[in-house]
């Protein structure tokens, strides 16, 4: 049974910065409550520098198996393909932000 979507997930390089590149190669994943809560951090064994091999690029099912209690997605590249993926199948909200803090994107998502 799948947990309901409730959480956040911003993808991070692991060191307090957004992740650069794609959301799923992200190395940390930081999970937070709608109320802007920390909730957990979690690495993400397909991220860059874990030794993934990163197939999830065409499907988004890992990271979505990784993160099943997510109902947003927070980082600073997707594909538009996933994104539509991700919204159609899943009803997973994908938000691509220009922020560099993950503090910074959880409060422009949240006042949005």
């Amino acid at each position: 049974m799948t947990p309901q979507r409730t959480l956040i997930a911003i993808a991070t390089d692991g060191k307090g910065r957004l992740w650069g590149g794609h959301f799923g190669i992200a190395p940390v994943y930081l999970l937070y409550s709608p109320q802007g809560e920390l909730v957990e951090e979690r690495p993400n064994p397909y991220g860059a520098g874990q030794g993934g091999k990163h197939e999830h690029h065409d499907d988004p099912r890992l990271i979505i198996d990784l993160l099943p209690e997510c109902a947003v997605f927070i980082g600073r590249r997707m594909g538009e393909e996933s994104k539509r993926k991700l919204a159609q199948k899943f009803g997973i909200d994908a938000v691509l932000t220009t922020e560099k803090t993950p503090a910074d994107a959880l409060r422009a998502y949240l006042q949005a």
